[in-house]
């Protein structure tokens, strides 16, 4: 399970929690990025709520940590990422993934420059993720390897339904 598949499933959970994509604010049309002032912007005003679900890679993750009350962590096998990251293109080919704005269609080409970038950073990504972990105290950690890990997850976050 990745990371909007996940936020998804906990969204079904918690209708109430709004899903903030990281995806859907540093991307316009054509997988252009937008200016970054303008992404932090965007952060700002959707983190203003006083509960949501941030799903998306570590580059905004200083800016949403300050105000977060739990962080997860996806961090399966070598295997498992790359074997996501090799079909994840094929399961939606010409359409736009729900977490992305519309005029992101995936095409493999796009999507295995990213895997290929990703999978070569991993080190670097695990390395930044650790130091995170280690340094936020104030919040509710979880480092989710496996499918065991994550309903572990899930079953806590039915647990805190109203």
């Amino acid at each position: 399970m990745g990371k909007s598949h996940l936020a998804a499933r906990l969204a079904i959970i918690r209708p109430e929690i709004p899903i903030v994509s990281f995806d859907s604010l540093k991307l316009k049309t054509d997988w252009q990025q937008r200016p970054r002032p303008e992404i932090i912007s965007s952060l700002d005003d959707k983190l203003k709520g006083d509960a949501w679900i941030l799903e998306g890679g570590p580059s905004m993750l200083p800016q949403a940590i300050a105000r977060a009350d739990s962080l997860v962590w996806l961090d399966p096998s070598e295997v498992v990422r790359a074997w996501r990251l090799t079909i994840r293109p094929w399961r939606s080919i010409g359409k736009t993934r729900p977490e992305l704005p519309p005029g992101n269609d995936d095409w493999p080409i796009q999507q295995y420059r990213f895997a290929i970038r990703s999978l070569k950073n991993k080190s670097k990504f695990q390395s930044y993720f650790s130091d995170v972990f280690q340094n936020t105290e104030h919040l509710e950690k979880w480092h989710c390897r496996d499918a065991k890990s994550i309903e572990g997850l899930v079953g806590k976050w039915l647990g805190s339904a109203p």
